[in-house]
């Protein structure tokens, strides 16, 4: 070897171990990043958090062009949860595991997609407005159940090379899975302190309390406060003649119709026994009359399906009241609405009667 080709040797070598050297500081900076974000997922406190830390937050710490979240959610407790959230980017919420199973397939690990492969399966996974080349699926698993995913693009076609590894993606989904779950159990936990068990609308000490704060907006901003107090009619008799297992299928059952009839930031509440209490800030009493009605006319005309069969009729009668412009209290309101309910049920029931008026609706 000549002294010419031994020095282009070494000089070869020296690049080589610089090369290696700055593969080992990239890694390093990687491991620093990842690390960071995984102590973040670990102390989130809210959904709204988590969720902004991996559409967000993630995106501009590792330069990414597209970010998406899908999450399971076949029985609404997110999509209850989530609306109300000021979230810059909201997650893809999913009522089956088919979207899942297109991608992950029955392997249920990360997948890393180049040029030329699987496009159809990038234009599924992302926004069809993204200009998305490859990108990293990672499966979120928690106690053997696929949960959902989460999807990292770039345009640049060699960003995720197939034959790469997924050690630190694979460690990410295993914590953003772990923070997903705990975040859901810790929103489970605080419904279940501010919601009746039978009904699934709120209880009466989440009403106690909203209720205080939309008296105190409406008064504050002189925005009109309707109240409607709702009851049963003749419900022993469905206990006695059916059994209380009909019974609370009834009230079950009335409860989703009042939910369904109102509209976002309405409250509704269970009161006690067979009663029930609507909030609706921003309604006059045209409108407050509107709800009552359309509450009682579905009630009237619903079939109640029973656990063993069959089905049982129900009414209710509806007391109405409008927050007055002198009222120094939240509770005359209320002692308003119930005046009118028993006015209502004086009258013969099945029926809406507002306080103000004192006539029937």
């Amino acid at each position: 070897m000549t002294p010419s080709d031994a020095q282009a040797q070494i000089q070869d070598l020296r690049r080589q171990l610089q090369s290696l050297l700055e593969a080992a500081h990239a890694n390093e900076r990687k491991l620093d990043r990842f690390d960071a974000l995984e102590r973040r997922l670990v102390a989130v406190s809210s959904m709204e958090e988590l969720v902004n830390l991996l559409l967000v937050d993630c995106r501009a710490d590792f330069g990414l062009d597209a970010a998406e979240l899908w999450l399971l959610d076949p029985d609404g407790e997110l999509s209850r949860a989530l609306p109300s959230l000021p979230m810059v980017k909201a997650p893809q919420l999913l009522d089956n595991h088919g979207p899942l199973k297109d991608i992950f397939g029955a392997a249920r690990t990360t997948r890393l997609i180049g040029p030329g492969h699987d496009e159809a399966l990038l234009r599924k996974a992302f926004d069809p407005q993204a200009t998305v080349r490859s990108a990293a699926l990672l499966p979120l698993i928690r106690q053997g159940l696929l949960i959902g995913s989460l999807h990292f693009g770039a345009n640049d076609p060699e960003r995720y090379d197939a034959a790469s590894g997924t050690k630190f993606l694979d460690r990410l989904s295993a914590i953003a899975a772990i923070a997903i779950e705990s975040m859901l159990n810790r929103e489970r936990l605080r419904r279940a302190g501010m919601t009746d068990g039978l009904t699934g609308v709120h209880n009466r000490r989440y009403f106690d309390h909203r209720s205080l704060i939309e008296f105190s907006q409406a008064v504050r901003h002189r925005y009109p406060l309707a109240c409607l107090f709702l009851d049963i009619d003749h419900f022993k008799a469905i206990n006695d003649g059916h059994g209380h297992p009909a019974g609370d299928e009834v009230l079950r059952q009335v409860g989703g119709l009042i939910q369904r009839s109102l509209r976002t930031g309405d409250l509704a509440a269970r009161y006690g026994g067979e009663e029930f209490v609507v909030l609706l800030p921003r309604t006059d009493l045209a409108g407050a009359r509107e709800v009552a009605e359309r509450i009682r006319q579905m009630v009237q005309e619903a079939p109640f399906v029973m656990p063993e069969g069959g089905t049982v009729s129900a009414t209710l009668s509806a007391g109405l009241a409008m927050l007055s412009s002198d009222a120094t209290s939240f509770a005359e309101l209320l002692s308003a609405a119930d005046r009118a309910l028993y006015e209502a049920k004086r009258a013969g029931r099945n029926r809406t009667i507002a306080d103000t008026e004192g006539e029937t609706a």
